[in-house]
């Protein structure tokens, strides 16, 4: 438990130094990274959390999430039923997860066209289930749909751009219903644009945000409840998980 403790707080704290003191990390172009530099075995849930993940770390990290998603489904009677946007799809966790809650049709996107034609693959032969390719934000606007929950777990903080970050934001607010849920996984602390990862070329692929600035970008995106699950789940196990709390945004009527 101490172990993955101080390792989450070293890490903060290397990238607390890298970004206020050093300066350090460009940002990276998400449109070539993930093909060219980090999927370079098939594509899993455990391959989109690290090269050398386990599936066992993959599907304890999965679960954990998902236990804190249903909670407040269960609490505040959240009908899973309806559409559902997933963004940064990866191996179609999350596709697969509201699929089996009945979800009456659900689009993906991811920027990667590896772990694109690996899910349109596997749905080949489910209508309801479409798959894009591309930028978030950009697939966004050009989609003629709206949807009931939109979903982004581990993902938003590899959007480093801030400007692309604001926007995808907003984006989302426009394409969710009102009384809609945004869903994401992250950190959530007190500092703020923190650059955790930065690769052998000075690549910057993590930028982790405060709960004040995702706050404030939210409300200004129409979204009026905010909550915020703490997720623990990484202290009992050896293997290093990424960061994986939840923030669930209920867009105002």
């Amino acid at each position: 438990m101490y172990q993955q403790l101080r390792r989450k707080q070293r890490k903060l704290l290397r990238g607390i130094i890298r970004t206020y003191i050093r300066h350090e990390g460009e940002p990276y172009k998400a449109s070539e990274w993930w093909d060219e530099d980090f999927y370079d075995q098939e594509i899993s849930d455990a391959a989109t959390i690290a090269r050398s993940r386990s599936s066992v770390a993959a599907m304890y990290h999965y679960a954990s999430v998902e236990l804190l998603i249903l909670r407040h489904f269960g609490r505040f009677d959240i009908d899973p039923s309806g559409p559902v946007f997933d963004v940064g799809s990866g191996a179609g966790h999350w596709i697969r997860f509201y699929k089996q809650l009945g979800a009456s049709r659900c689009d993906g996107v991811d920027v990667s066209s590896k772990c694109v034609t690996a899910m349109q693959a596997e749905f080949a032969d489910d209508p309801a289930v479409t798959i894009h390719h591309g930028l978030c934000d950009e697939v966004l606007e050009t989609l003629n749909k709206q949807f009931d929950i939109i979903n982004a777990i581990g993902v938003m903080f590899h959007i480093v751009d801030d400007d692309e970050w604001t926007h995808t934001i907003r984006c989302i607010g426009k394409r969710l219903n009102p009384g809609g849920v945004f869903i994401v996984g992250g950190h959530f602390g007190v500092f703020d644009n923190v650059n955790v990862q930065i690769d052998e070329r000075g690549r910057c692929n993590k930028r982790l945000r405060s709960i004040f600035r995702w706050r404030r970008i939210l409300g200004d995106a129409g979204f009026t409840s905010i909550r915020r699950y703490q997720n623990s789940a990484y202290l009992s196990i050896s293997e290093p998980l990424p960061e994986n709390n939840v923030l669930i945004a209920t867009k105002g009527a």
